[in-house]
């Protein structure tokens, strides 16, 4: 029977509808900021900005923005130690961007989208299975089979000299954006054991990195910021330190809440193919055929590994 046919049907059929329906919209705003990110961050750094002066704008923003999050509800030394409270930092702030960040200079936007993006539940899995002793079901395992043979046969290419003209530059850059998929595993399984709000946490990230990063760039790394034009700044500011590390948050912890994690996890699995789509127009780059491989193998896995398809898994 439909809503028309019985009108007392109407308000509770419609409304979760309605809302599962503003869930998925928010996902893909996550995913749609993650996906331009990874572009925008290659575009500039393969021209003259250096990802330092990237990083100074995007904490110096996102921790002004966020000191008032971080006063009202505190520094919860006591709960996480400075053990913890640097970690999460270290994992999530500015040596995170400085890594996978600038992995971008090397190597090409697909490379990001696959080995960040599918890589961290990967690396998240790997490490909740050796420090919390986590079982998966058969569907996740091969889920994460798949994300590890997408990465396998990228940086496979890569060493081959197949993805672009660049080298083994493109194997410096695959390393570290590895490097920066392990970080950022590292945090959501911290973020996860001190169960940390969102916001809460993303203070935390945002306020110490400005407050330990920005003196060691104004006094050792050589500033930029200055010789960048006044649209250079002001786009850094608007999507590295406004789009990127706060309303993607947003949007993704309204989804969660919609739609659940699960689901909002496979929509993730967009990111990768939404960066390699936005890098033909904007930098240029057309994927190779195993690129697209990888990519399609890295989407399966990460929407495998999710519980969103086949098979529900412990969370």
């Amino acid at each position: 029977m439909s809503a028309a046919a019985d009108p007392t049907l109407g308000p509770a059929t419609l409304g979760p509808a309605a809302g599962r329906w503003r869930g998925y919209g928010f996902g893909l705003l996550g995913v749609a900021i993650w996906a331009g990110w990874i572009v925008l961050t290659r575009f500039d750094l393969r021209g003259s900005v250096a990802i330092t002066d990237l990083v100074a704008l995007r904490f110096a923003t996102a921790g002004l923005i966020l000191l008032p999050v971080l006063i009202r509800r505190g520094l919860p030394l006591r709960r996480l130690g400075p053990a913890g409270l640097f970690g999460m930092a270290a994992c999530a702030g500015a040596p995170y961007v400085l890594v996978a960040g600038g992995g971008h200079a090397f190597a090409p936007a697909t490379h990001s989208g696959v080995l960040i993006c599918c890589g961290v539940p990967l690396a998240a899995a790997m490490m909740s299975r050796l420090l919390l002793g986590e079982r998966f079901s058969t569907a996740r395992k091969l889920g994460y089979s798949l994300i590890l043979a997408a990465a396998v046969v990228l940086m496979a290419e890569a060493a081959l000299g197949g993805s672009e003209a660049l080298g083994d530059r493109v194997l410096v850059g695959d390393g570290m954006f590895v490097a920066g998929a392990l970080l950022w595993a590292g945090y959501t399984i911290m973020a996860r054991h001190f169960g940390l709000e969102p916001l809460h946490a993303t203070a935390i990230v945002a306020v110490l990195s400005a407050v330990f990063y920005l003196p060691v760039y104004g006094l050792f790394l050589s500033p930029g910021i200055a010789a960048m034009s006044a649209g250079q700044i002001a786009t850094q500011v608007v999507y590295q330190g406004i789009v990127t590390s706060i309303v993607s948050l947003l949007a993704f912890t309204v989804a969660i809440r919609l739609i659940g994690a699960s689901t909002t996890a496979a929509l993730t699995a967009l990111v990768p193919a939404g960066a390699s789509v936005l890098a033909i127009p904007v930098l240029g780059e057309w994927p190779t055929a195993i690129e697209a491989a990888g990519v399609a193998l890295g989407t399966a896995g990460v929407m495998l590994a999710s519980g969103a398809i086949a098979g529900r898994g412990r969370r």
